[in-house]
C-alpha cells in the first residue's frame, strides 16, 4: 500500500505544473489535486496578513466529547520554509600549523564546530568523540587528518567573531529591513486553512543543519544534523485542496498524503542520522484542534479524579497478590500514581539510557528502612530522578520481593512491559494512561496548594504571585521537571545578592536618619526625607523593595534546576489558575505569559466557582 507520490514523477510534474494524484493515506489515489502555482497563490484564501480570527464558538467542546479519529475535512497550507544554503567563507583551519583547504561541505561542518567552541559542550568527551568521527569521515584520506586535536579552528573562530561584530555594527535601518524581510518570508507560511477557518501554524521552518546536542548526557551528542531538503518532507493536505508549492528550485516533496486523522501539516526526518526521530509541523497552541485536545486531556484527568478511589483500590489489591505478575502490575501503577512516573519504553543500546517505570532496573532502586525507597535514574531528556520516598508498606514489601536474587542490571518489573501496563490502565478506565495520571496529580496538587491561601489585608498582588509560584514549584517537583543549571548561575545570583545588599543598606540609612531626626529635626541630608512622616513612607517603600529582592534571591536558589513552565504548559489544568486569579484579584498576565494566554483562551471565561 503506497501512501506517497512517486518521487521521480512528482519532481517532473511539480516543475511542469501538471495536475497530479495524491494519496489519501489509505491507498486510494482517485482524487486529483493541483499544485500551488503563482496564479494559485493569488487565488488562495491563505493570506500573509494577520487578519483577526473569529473566536466565537471555537471552544464549545465538552470534556467528555468523543475523541474522534477524524480531525479535519479540508486542509490547505503553504508547506514549510527551508534555511538558505550555505555560503562558503573560504577561511581554512590549520592542521599541524598548515592551512587545511576544505570544500564547501567540509567547511560548513568545520564552521559548526568553530561556532560551538568555547562552551562546556565541546569539552565533553562524548561530544568530541562523536564529532571527530563524523568530521574525519567527510575529509579526504590524502589530507592525513587522524585526530581532531591536530586541527586548529581558531582562524574560523576569528572570522565568525569578526562577521558577528560587523553584523552587530550595521545601521539600525539595515537591521530593521532584514527583520521585516524575514517576517515577510515567515508570514507566507504562518497560516493555514482548516475546515474553512484560518489558523496559525506553529513551525514555519525546518530545523537547520548543525551539531546535535540533545538533552542531558545523550550518547549521540556531537553527531551531525543533516540539511533537511524537500525530499525529506511529507506534506499532509486535504483531498480537494491545493498541494503546497515546493519553493526550492529543482526539488520536490518526498510525499503528499491525505491523512485527516493526523493533526500535522508536514513531517520530516534526518535520514543521515541513525535513530533520529520524526519531527512534525503542527498548528499553533491556540488553534482550534490544539484547544480541543487540551480540553479533552484535562477532561480525562477530571474523570480520573472521579474514579481515583476505585482505581487505587484495584491496584492495591493486585499489589498484594501472590501472583508475581499481578503484584508487578499493581506496584508499577502505584509508583506511576504516587511519583508521576512515565511508563517507560524499551531503549536500544545506542539511545540515551533514560528509563520510566517499566524499564526500572534493580540498580535504580535502594530499599531503605521505615518503608522508604530511594530511586535514582535518568528520566526523560536525561534528567536525573533522585528521591527517597516513603511508600505504602505493601509497595515496600512487593519491591523487596521483586529485587530478591536479581543482579543490578536486571529489570525490576521483569514480568510486565509498557504494552501490558498500558493495557491494564485502560482496563481500569478507558483512555487512562500514565500521562493522565500525571495530569491529574499535577492538577490536584496545584488545587490543594492554592486552597491553602488565606488572604491577609496587607497582601498585595506580588505576595499573591509569590504564593502561586510556590504552589507551581510543588507541582514541578512532583513531576521531576528539571532544567540544566545555567553556566553563569553564580554570576546571576551574585548580581541579585549585590542588589539585595544595596536595598538593605538603603533601609538601614533611612532608619538611622529617622532616629537622628527624632533627636534633631533640623538635620538636613541630601536625598533624605526631611520629616518623620516622610521617613516612614520612605522606610515602608524601602522595606518592600528589600523584601522583593530577598524573594528574588531565594527564588533563584530554590528554582535553579526546577522548570516551572513545563507543568504549567502541559499538566496543570489552566482553569485552576484562572479561577484562583479571578477569586484573588490577581491579573492573569502575572501567572500566564502571552503565549499561554493565547493557548488557553478557552479558559478565560471560566466560572468563579469552578473546581477541578
Amino acid at each position: 500500500m503506497s501512501d506517497k507520490i512517486d518521487n521521480s514523477s512528482s519532481h517532473s510534474n511539480h516543475l511542469s505544473g501538471k495536475k497530479r494524484k495524491a494519496s489519501d493515506g489509505n491507498g486510494s489515489n482517485g482524487y486529483k489535486k493541483r499544485k500551488i502555482s503563482n496564479e494559485d497563490e493569488e487565488e488562495s484564501i491563505i493570506t500573509n496578513t494577520k487578519d483577526s480570527i473569529k473566536m466565537s464558538g471555537r471552544y464549545n467542546y465538552e470534556e467528555d466529547d468523543e475523541d474522534s479519529n477524524i480531525k479535519w475535512k479540508t486542509l490547505e497550507h503553504h508547506g514549510v520554509r527551508f534555511p538558505p544554503f550555505y555560503t562558503p567563507h573560504g577561511v581554512a583551519p590549520l592542521h599541524k600549523g598548515k592551512p587545511l583547504i576544505l570544500n564547501p561541505v567540509q567547511e560548513e561542518i568545520a564552521t559548526f564546530w568553530a561556532q560551538a567552541l568555547g562552551t562546556d559542550f565541546t569539552e565533553k568527551e562524548t561530544v568530541r568523540n562523536n564529532f571527530e568521527e563524523e568530521f574525519l569521515a567527510v575529509l579526504d584520506k590524502e589530507m592525513g587528518v587522524k585526530s581532531l586535536n591536530n586541527i586548529d579552528f581558531d582562524p574560523i573562530v576569528k572570522h565568525i567573531e569578526k562577521t558577528r561584530e560587523e553584523r552587530n555594527n550595521r545601521p539600525r535601518e539595515e537591521k530593521k529591513r532584514e527583520r521585516e524581510e524575514n517576517a515577510k518570508l515567515d508570514a507566507h507560511f504562518r497560516y493555514c486553512i482548516i475546515d474553512g477557518e484560518k489558523e496559525r501554524v506553529n513551525t514555519v521552518m525546518v530545523e537547520p543543519p548543525g551539531i546535535f546536542r540533545g538533552r542531558g548526557e545523550h550518547p549521540h551528542a556531537g553527531k551531525l544534523k543533516s540539511r533537511i531538503l524537500p525530499e525529506n518532507v511529507t506534506v499532509n493536505v486535504g483531498l480537494d485542496n491545493m498541494i503546497p508549492k515546493c519553493d526550492v528550485p529543482g526539488h520536490a516533496w518526498k510525499a503528499v498524503v491525505n491523512n485527516p486523522e493526523a493533526t500535522w501539516l508536514g513531517q520530516f526526518k534526518d535520514e543521515g542520522r541513525e535513530k533520529a526521530g520524526t519531527k512534525y509541523l503542527f498548528l499553533a497552541p491556540d488553534s482550534k484542534i490544539k484547544s480541543k485536545n487540551d480540553i479533552m486531556k484535562y477532561g480525562k484527568a477530571k474523570k480520573l479524579k472521579e474514579n481515583i478511589e476505585k482505581i487505587r483500590a484495584d491496584y492495591m489489591r493486585r499489589m498484594a497478590s501472590k501472583s508475581m505478575q499481578e503484584a508487578q502490575l499493581g506496584t508499577a501503577t502505584y509508583l506511576i500514581d504516587k511519583l508521576a512516573l512515565r511508563v517507560g519504553n524499551e531503549k536500544s543500546e545506542d539511545e540515551a539510557d533514560t528509563v520510566g517505570c517499566c524499564s526500572l532496573r534493580v540498580e535504580h532502586i535502594t530499599i531503605e528502612k521505615d518503608n522508604k525507597i530511594t530511586l535514582d535514574f535518568l528520566g526523560k531528556d536525561s534528567m536525573r530522578f533522585h528521591q527517597t520516598i516513603e511508600v505504602h508498606p505493601l509497595a515496600h514489601k512487593a519491591i523487596e520481593r521483586f529485587v530478591k536474587d536479581k543482579k543490578p542490571e536486571e529489570d525490576l518489573f521483569h514480568l510486565i512491559n509498557a504494552s501490558r501496563l498500558n493495557e491494564y490502565l485502560k482496563e481500569l478506565m478507558p483512555q487512562l494512561s500514565a500521562k493522565v495520571f500525571r495530569t491529574y496529580n499535577a492538577s490536584i496538587t496545584l488545587q490543594n496548594e492554592l486552597s491553602k491561601y488565606e488572604e491577609k489585608p496587607r497582601d498585595d498582588v506580588d505576595k499573591k504571585v509569590k504564593f502561586y509560584k510556590n504552589a507551581n514549584r510543588e507541582v514541578a517537583i512532583l513531576c521531576n521537571h528539571q532544567k540544566a543549571v545555567p553556566k553563569n548561575f553564580d554570576e546571576q545570583l551574585k548580581r541579585l545578592e549585590d542588589k539585595l545588599k544595596e536595598k538593605k543598606k538603603k533601609l538601614k540609612e533611612l532608619q538611622t536618619h529617622k532616629k537622628n531626626l527624632a533627636k534633631d529635626s533640623s538635620i538636613s541630608k541630601p536625598k533624605m526625607p526631611k520629616t518623620a512622616n516622610a521617613c516612614d513612607t520612605a522606610i515602608k517603600k524601602a522595606k518592600k523593595a528589600m523584601e522583593t529582592e530577598e524573594y528574588k534571591v531565594s527564588e533563584k536558589i530554590e528554582n535553579k534546576n526546577i522548570a516551572l513552565s513545563t507543568s504549567k504548559i502541559n499538566y496543570m489544568d489552566p482553569r485552576i489558575s484562572v479561577t484562583w486569579c479571578k477569586n484573588n484579584e490577581v491579573p492573569i498576565e502575572k501567572v500566564f505569559e502571552k503565549t499561554l494566554r493565547m493557548k488557553f483562551a478557552w479558559v478565560m471565561s471560566e466560572d468563579l466557582e469552578w473546581k477541578f
